[in-house]
């Protein structure tokens, strides 16, 4: 199987007109490279759009066209500065019914995490979602720009692993946010509940990894067994222009990521 990787575009309005852009540009180039490598279908893990004051929709409605070019499957992901459109037309525009959701690709089952579910652009549901909120925002390193994923998210997460164990699905979980702190650092931050999130993950022996996004430099570590990668941001792309865009092939027993000069970034043991 391959998948298509590219994370926070952060497409923005600048004083030149954005269709004609060299970000509008090197992102077509990037669909154009999917378009050849023909993966199974493409993750955009986050932060598609910068979130500017008063131009947030009209970046989302330039990028969305620009996507339009990508002529496989695309699996979006809610990132931070993606809210800056108001959530219903966010999902909307980008064709979910749910910021949270599964799906089954050749043997794998894939859930994807809604990191900004509690959030200061999203109201806590539940007594344990206000309880993460209040806690989270009287920290200042927890950062009022991350998020975390909420009481019935996390139902829906532990029913969703239980059922691919009980298919003998592996399972590959992706969150905008890192998970894992050897993955990020004190700038950019994490989910804020991660620790929770990962005890969850380490209960089942069916997760193989974690891709998200956030931390521009990318990161990688391993944690009872499960691999976390976090993929280098579209926008950072001078500093890694190998990495722009990544094309991952996904074996049975290995990960295997590769970005758009078709140089390696992760060769990867899946046990």
């Amino acid at each position: 199987m391959r998948i298509g990787l590219i994370s926070d575009i952060h497409f923005g309005l600048e004083e030149e007109p954005a269709a004609a852009s060299p970000a509008a540009a090197e992102l077509r180039s990037c669909l154009s490279h999917f378009n050849r490598c023909r993966p199974d279908f493409v993750l955009q893990l986050g932060d598609l759009i910068n979130g500017s004051d008063n131009a947030a929709t009209e970046e989302l409605r330039l990028a969305c066209r620009i996507f339009d070019t990508c002529k496989g499957t695309i699996r979006h992901v809610i990132g931070n500065h993606d809210l800056a459109v108001p959530r219903d037309e966010l999902l909307l525009s980008l064709g979910l019914q749910c910021a949270y959701y599964r799906f089954t690709a050749g043997s794998y089952r894939f859930i994807v995490l809604d990191g900004m579910d509690i959030s200061v652009h999203n109201e806590p549901e539940t007594p344990s979602d206000w309880e993460i909120f209040d806690k989270a925002l009287a920290e200042p390193s927890m950062h009022d720009y991350c998020g975390a994923v909420g009481e019935r998210q996390r139902e829906w997460l532990c029913s969703s692993l239980q059922d691919a164990s009980d298919n003998g699905e592996p399972v590959i979980v992706v969150c905008h946010f890192p998970l894992h702190p050897a993955t990020t650092d004190p700038k950019h931050g994490l989910l804020w509940n991660h620790r929770e999130i990962r005890e969850i993950l380490a209960a089942y022996p069916a997760v193989k990894a974690s891709l998200g996004g956030h931390f521009h430099h990318g990161g990688h570590t391993r944690e009872n067994g499960m691999h976390y990668i976090v993929h280098p941001a579209f926008i950072n792309r001078t500093e890694h222009p190998g990495y722009a865009c990544a094309v991952a092939e996904l074996h049975p027993d290995r990960l295997v990521i590769s970005g758009n000069d078709n140089a390696v970034l992760h060769n990867l043991a899946l046990t």
